[in-house]
């Protein structure tokens, strides 16, 4: 053997030799694994009773990749963890943007159906799910048959073509079926540039919605739901000596022989389902048909999200859930 080569060979020997007194061995580095993304869980089933429990809630710009919060699939863990505890029948979706994304919300909803309305253009669209335990779903679309002096600007007098969507389905529980005549809406926002100008377009809005309502569905069991963008108490908005206007949904208050605006107890205690104004926005209103049926004092702004979920504002919506209940099993309801 060269001598050169001895060396190396007894070089490397040594080097082994003091490697292994050291007690260790050699094992390569593993790389981390990709953290994986937590799944979103399913919510349980809603079983079928003798309630109806519905809920209005803006998703705001779910969907949408602007404007709301800025990570998606958080936002939707937090709103299938907060479906899931309304453990509700009926809910009214605002800002939604597409089936696509409605699907993203319902694939997780246990028993539920769900679909938008087509005929907003816009990425803030309306939206129903439904518990197919209890719901059958009839019919649904636009509502567009409004008197003559609403329907040249129906679809300008409510922003962005978000023209009123109605959901016509039974309600069944034993032997009890009743019928329903959903509607969702989202008036025009009270930010836009000309606020007057807004302000009165809220106002034909709910004017040409009323009228429809009494000459058309003068005896179904009405339930109007969704973000009115203004309060029904009075309006949000104020002339130049800072004094609030009436509200746009002064006839559906006024007539009270017809229609009961069954939020308004939340305005006049001065409670709000935003995170960031103090007024309500979100409301609902039924027709006097389900007079007898609402569960009394069942309206309430659901905030207990507020404490289980972090950061709401900035990961959810800025919109809590607001939610209401009807007895099924009064009798008055199942001739209608």
């Amino acid at each position: 053997m060269h001598s050169s080569l001895r060396k190396l060979t007894v070089l490397f020997t040594l080097s082994l030799l003091l490697f292994t007194s050291c007690g260790t061995s050699y094992q390569p580095e593993e790389e981390d694994p990709e953290e994986e993304q937590e799944q979103i869980e399913d919510t349980d089933s809603v079983p079928a009773n003798e309630t109806l429990e519905t809920v209005t809630w803006n998703l705001q710009w779910y969907g949408s990749g602007f404007n709301g919060p800025p990570d998606f699939e958080q936002q939707t863990k937090n709103i299938v963890r907060v479906v899931d505890s309304l453990d509700a029948d009926l809910f009214a979706f605002e800002e939604v943007n597409g089936q696509d994304n409605l699907d993203k919300i319902v694939t997780h909803m246990k028993g539920f159906h769900g679909f938008i309305a087509k005929h907003v253009s816009k990425s803030q669209k309306m939206a129903f799910a439904f518990n197919t335990q209890t719901i059958d779903s009839l019919d649904s679309g636009a509502i567009t048959d409004v008197r003559q002096e609403y329907k040249d600007d129906w679809k300008y007098y409510w922003a962005n073509g978000r023209i009123p969507m109605y959901f016509s389905f039974t309600y069944t529980y034993k032997d009890h079926k009743v019928p329903f005549y959903a509607i969702v809406i989202h008036a025009i926002s009270n930010y836009g540039d000309d606020k007057d100008e807004d302000y009165n377009r809220r106002i034909k809005a709910a004017e040409g919605l009323y009228y429809y309502l009494k000459d058309h569905k003068p005896d179904a069991n009405i339930i109007m739901l969704g973000d009115y963008n203004d309060d029904v108490d009075e309006s949000i908005y104020y002339d130049n000596n800072g004094n609030h206007l009436k509200t746009p949904y002064y006839q559906f208050v006024n007539d009270d022989a017809n229609f009961e605006v069954i939020t308004k107890k939340l305005s006049d205690s001065g409670q709000s389902a935003s995170v960031n104004y103090e007024d309500i926005i979100d409301h609902i209103t039924i027709s006097d048909e389900l007079f007898d049926n609402y569960v009394q004092n069942s309206t309430a702004v659901y905030d207990a999200p507020l404490s289980y979920i972090d950061n709401y504002g900035n990961t959810t919506s800025d919109h809590l859930p607001v939610w209401a209940k009807f007895d099924v099993t009064v009798s008055k309801t199942l001739a209608k």
